[in-house]
């Protein structure tokens, strides 16, 4: 067997430390403020194990990552990348909440130009149907990539709508690059492979759960310039993504509904907070989120 290569160690190193965040071994909670100790953390921590019980050190966890990885054509996006800092992850340290690396599968997340986050509901109406559909085909047609979260609804109609619009998307999950949830989606995320990106900070073989959908939200927020709501409910994860959006300083621009309507009491709350921006119609929407381009 071939001895590794510099860079591959480094990836090891990396691969280590998202380990080691992800089972909080020893405490280490976030990426290294030096990128020169990478390596020495990671010598740290590579043969701890994650629990008491288990027979697998950090150090052999990461490297069967690294080999999952590689099987489905993904790979470890770390700070170590020229395009880290344009994609929106460092924004996330006001927060402490920055991630250590990604997962990515496909052809890639765009590091130059625009980005848009539409999120919302799983249990879409016809009407939220046709806002998202429009508002997702529209900001692609005027060079937006679109970022979301891969589940029912809002967010499968907007990836379908740029794809249709032969454009590329990102989906974010809550599990590992190599696994469809839902997984009836798995076609879909196949498809967006191909011409965009499927991102997560969970390694491959990883599946979800509750407390990852909600820390999925907050790299969904990170990637996005400008968030879109077109339907969400009084108690949608998706106010959680735009808390985030707004934490970041993100604009975050929500679709009112009927006074009484249930899918968009979201909406109407985050207005009513002002962590978001109404607008009523597509033609509004692209005057306000025209205006980040300029």
């Amino acid at each position: 067997m071939a001895a590794a290569t510099p860079s591959q160690e480094r990836q090891l190193a990396w691969a280590i430390l998202a380990r080691a965040v992800l089972h909080s071994v020893n405490g280490v909670g976030a990426a290294p403020g030096d990128l020169d100790s990478v390596e020495h953390l990671a010598d740290q921590l590579t043969g701890r194990r994650p629990d008491p019980m288990s027979r697998t050190t950090v150090g052999e966890l990461a490297a069967e990552d690294l080999e999952r990885a590689a099987k489905v054509g993904a790979r470890l996006l770390t700070r170590d990348d020229p395009h880290w800092a344009a994609l929106g992850f460092d924004d996330l340290t006001v927060a402490d909440a920055a991630p250590v690396a990604v997962w990515v599968r496909g052809h890639g997340v765009p590091a130059t130009g625009l980005r848009a986050g539409v999120v919302g509901a799983r249990a879409i109406t016809e009407r939220g149907q046709r806002i998202t559909g429009e508002v997702a085909a529209v900001l692609a047609e005027r060079g937006w990539h679109i970022v979301s979260g891969g589940a029912y609804g809002v967010d499968a109609v907007a990836h379908r709508a740029v794809l249709a619009h032969a454009a590329g998307t990102t989906v974010v999950l809550a599990n590992g690059v190599d696994r469809a949830y839902p997984y009836p989606h798995r076609e879909l995320f196949d498809r967006i492979a191909e011409s965009g990106a499927i991102v997560s900070e969970y390694p491959p073989g990883s599946g979800p759960s509750r407390e990852r959908f909600l820390r999925r939200n907050r790299l969904v927020a990170a990637l996005s310039h400008a968030v879109v709501v077109p339907e969400a409910g009084r108690w949608s994860g998706t106010l959680n993504t735009a808390g985030w959006a707004h934490r970041l300083h993100r604009p975050v621009f929500a679709v009112p509904g009927p006074a009484d309507a249930a899918a968009s009491a979201g909406c109407h709350r985050l207005i009513q907070d002002r962590r978001a921006e109404p607008v009523t119609t597509t033609t509004a929407l692209l005057a306000a989120i025209d205006s980040l381009s300029r």
